[in-house]
This record gives C-alpha cells, structure tokens and sequence, in this order.
C-alpha cells in the first residue's frame, strides 16, 4: 500500500513539474530526479517479483493460504495431488515445484504427492490392524 501512495505522489509530482510554469533552469533537473525515483521503484518492484517468482522467501500470508488449503485434503490420485499444487501456485504466483516444496515442507506432503500420501494411507491400515 505505501509503495502505491509514493507512485502516486511521485506521478503527481512529475506532472505538476512538466505543466508547470516554474524556472526553467531547475525544471529538467526536477524532472529527471522524478523520473529517475519511479524507474527506481519500478526495477525494485520487478525484482521482488522476480525473486518470488524464482521460488524466493515466503510471505507469512502465503503459508496461511497453503496451509489452510491443504490441511486435511490428502490426495486421493496423482490428478488430484496435482491439481491441487496447480491451484496453488496459479494463486499465490509461485512455480509449481516451489509450492509442492514448501508443502512437503510444511508437512502436508500428503496433500502434493499421492504416493506419499498412499504411503501415509497404508501405513494407517497397518497401524489398525
């Protein structure tokens, strides 16, 4: 939220700047340090994305979503072990692979990985008998 309000400040700054009828002798520098902030912000902000993308630090809120999601949903299929991690990385904009990681991570294997979670099944069985 507070790099959405300085965007904006600094969007109004430029153009108050350019339509402005203030000194000419500083106006290009004042444009050009406005300029320069918002590209500066703009590389900054690709570069988290970039990095979230690659499968970078995980947010707090983001391993709530995973985990709310797949607690207690053990997969009952490849598709489905699937189709869950496939969800979940099409929501919280993260590869495939690093959602199924930080799952395994988190102990919910079961939920990404059907054999894992046939292994858990199995196991249970056994425990029963």
């Amino acid at each position: 939220m507070r790099d959405s309000r300085r965007q904006a400040s600094l969007h109004a700054a430029l153009r108050f700047v350019i339509t402005n009828e203030t000194g000419a002798e500083h106006k290009p520098i004042l444009i050009d340090l406005l300029t320069q902030a918002l590209r500066s912000d703009e590389t900054a902000e690709l570069g988290r994305r970039a990095v979230a993308l690659a499968g970078g630090e995980w947010q707090e809120h983001e391993i709530e979503q995973l985990t709310s999601y797949l607690h207690d949903r053990p997969a009952k299929s490849w598709q489905q072990a699937d189709e869950y991690v496939m969800h979940l990385a099409a929501q919280l904009h993260r590869d495939p692979q690093a959602v199924r990681d930080k799952a395994m991570q988190l102990g919910l294997g079961a939920s990404v990985d059907f054999r894992f979670a046939k292994t858990i099944r199995q196991a249970r069985g056994a425990d029963t008998d």
